[in-house]
Formats: C-alpha cells, sequence, structure tokens
C-alpha cells in the first residue's frame, strides 16, 4: 500500500491583473492566507476589484464544480463595497471553497464582466492561482477497539412529538400573522387594464415633484427602483421584482429592452441605488436628478421599442389574414 503522500502547499497568494481600461484593477487571493489546505477541508476564496461608482461589474458565479477540477463551490457571498477614496471603490466577493483531490491544483484566469461609463460591455480577467493539496496521513499501525454492545436508552419519542406539533402550530400561526399583516393581493384586473408608460411616467412625476431626493435619500432610490422594475414586468411579464441588481442587467439581453443604451440607462441608476441603499453612499441631489432622468429616458426609449414590436406584429397579422381570405 503506497504510503499517504505528505505535501506543503504550493500557494501563489496574490495575482493581479490590469483590467483592460482606466483605473479598473483585479485580484485574487485566498482570505485568511493560508499555507496549508488538506483534502476535503473548506477555504475562502477573494476576488477583488478597484473601479469608480460609474462602472457596473458582475463577479463570477461558480457553480458545482464549474470552479475547477476536484474543487467545488460551496456558497457565494454577497458583494461588499468599500470606498477607497473620492469616486474611487473596491468591490470584494469571497467564495466558500472545497478540495477533493489532491495534489497541485489551479484556477484558470478568471472572467468578471464589466460595463464601462460609455455602456460598452468587456471582460476582465486575472491571473491563474496555482496550490498544493494536502493528503490525510494515515497511521498503518492503528489497531481498531473491539465492538461493543448496544447500550439501551429511555425512549424519548414522545417527547420530540410534542415537540415538534408544538413547533409546528407556532410556525403556522406566524406564517399566517406574517400573510395577513405584509402580503397583498395583486389586483390582477387592474394591472391588465393598467397602460405602462402612462403608469411608470406618473409615478415617475410624484417622486420628482416630492422632496425625498433632498431629505431622504435611500427612500427616494428604493421607490425610483420600484417603478422602473414593476415597469418591466408590465411591459414584458417578467418576475424581478425580488431579483438582485446583476441579476436584472443579466436578463436584459435575452428580452426586447436589450439594446446597450437602454442598459446602460438600468446600470447607471442600479449602481447609484445600491451604493446609496446598501453602502450608505452620501448621494448628491445632481446624482439624484441624473438617475432620475436615467430612468426617464429608460421607460420612453423602451416604450418606443414596445410600440414598434406591436406595430410590426399587427401589420404580420394583417398580411397573414389577407393571405388566407385569397
Amino acid at each position: 500500500m503506497v504510503a499517504a503522500m505528505n505535501i506543503r502547499i504550493l500557494l501563489t497568494c496574490l495575482a493581479i491583473l490590469t483590467c483592460l481600461a482606466g483605473k479598473t484593477q483585479m485580484s485574487i487571493s485566498f482570505d485568511p492566507e493560508i499555507d496549508t489546505i488538506l483534502i476535503g477541508d473548506q477555504f475562502t476564496l477573494k476576488i477583488s476589484i478597484t473601479s469608480n461608482p460609474n462602472e457596473y461589474i458582475f463577479f463570477p458565479e461558480f457553480k458545482g464544480k464549474d470552479a475547477g477540477e476536484d474543487l467545488e463551490c460551496m456558497e457565494a457571498g454577497a458583494v461588499d463595497t468599500i470606498q477607497v477614496r473620492d469616486s474611487i471603490f473596491r468591490l470584494e466577493r469571497r467564495y466558500l471553497m472545497i478540495a477533493f483531490g489532491g495534489g497541485r491544483g489551479s484556477y484558470d484566469s478568471i472572467p468578471v464582466v464589466r460595463i464601462n461609463t460609455k455602456g460598452v460591455i468587456d471582460t476582465i480577467y486575472s491571473n491563474p492561482l496555482s496550490f498544493m493539496v494536502k493528503y490525510i496521513d494515515i497511521d498503518k499501525d492503528f489497531k481498531p477497539y473491539d465492538i461493543k454492545n448496544i447500550k439501551t436508552y429511555p425512549s424519548l419519542l414522545w417527547l420530540w412529538i410534542l415537540l415538534g406539533a408544538a413547533g409546528a402550530g407556532l410556525l403556522a400561526w406566524l406564517a399566517v400573522w406574517l400573510l395577513k399583516k405584509y402580503v397583498k393581493p395583486k389586483n390582477t384586473v387592474a394591472r391588465q387594464k393598467i397602460n405602462p408608460y402612462e403608469w411608470a411616467v406618473a409615478e415617475l412625476s410624484k417622486l420628482q415633484n416630492s422632496n425625498l431626493a433632498s431629505s431622504r435619500t435611500k427612500e427616494y432610490y428604493s421607490r425610483l427602483t420600484d417603478v422602473v422594475r414593476e415597469y418591466i414586468e408590465l411591459q414584458t411579464d417578467l418576475s424581478i421584482m425580488e431579483k438582485t441588481s446583476e441579476e436584472i442587467l443579466a436578463l436584459m439581453p435575452s428580452t426586447i429592452f436589450s439594446s446597450p443604451e437602454l442598459v446602460k440607462y438600468l446600470a447607471s441608476l442600479f449602481q447609484t441605488a445600491d451604493l446609496v441603499k446598501f453602502a450608505k453612499y452620501p448621494a448628491i441631489l445632481d446624482e439624484c436628478r441624473a438617475n432620475m432622468l436615467d430612468a426617464q429616458n429608460f421607460i420612453t426609449e423602451s416604450n418606443i421599442v414596445v410600440n414598434e414590436l406591436k406595430q410590426s406584429q399587427n401589420q404580420n397579422e394583417e398580411h397573414t389574414s389577407g393571405h388566407t381570405s385569397i
């Protein structure tokens, strides 16, 4: 029997890539920095990107063993936003990984998608990160103990049944209370009769005439993005109210709102809104007005796309019905 390998970790701690444009920089490292990975152990991989608030960054989504050979991503954390200095932010994301195979391992260049200030979509690649995984030492001289008889203990099944029933009843009561308090049924008939464009324009007008932009910025951006999200739902029948900004932008290329200009409006709006809502970014009044203009431009130009599509469909139906009657 071959003796178990005892391999010391060979770790390239940090691979830094200067990205394709401007001051955007990307690095990949282990967090915390370690010098041993035991086979089957979990470890954290961190991706850091330095960028400005006008760019939109899409971090990779490792699914299962897509993270690499003999590697698997157990959990992908949320994106942390850290302000380095004026107009410069560092975006970080941590991934909980696990190694199943021993020996040398590596990450190929990891791609990160970026939308720059001109609405151009490009991909940033990191340098590879290599490492070694240590096998578990096996003691060949170990001798197992004799198997002991099974011990019997008093049954507590009735107690577990009672606790389970009480817990289930409590959860059911809590669910009913939350549904009555927070969930309001949607009026599907009203949603079918509403004109999405007219509704969105009216809602934006109300928000623009309020003083939220100067007094309660977080509430202002929450209402602004909610209007845009519900407008997209009404125009496309997509369900996006519970999706993140990254997920919504990733869906746009497969919808009728796939033009770079429309994606640029959304990216600009969601970028500042996420910073205000989650990173306590102090948006000034000019930024609030600029993002209101982004929302108005998106709704106006996307409504033109919807109308052109409907007109084209009507012409096709008339052409088809004309041939049928002949």
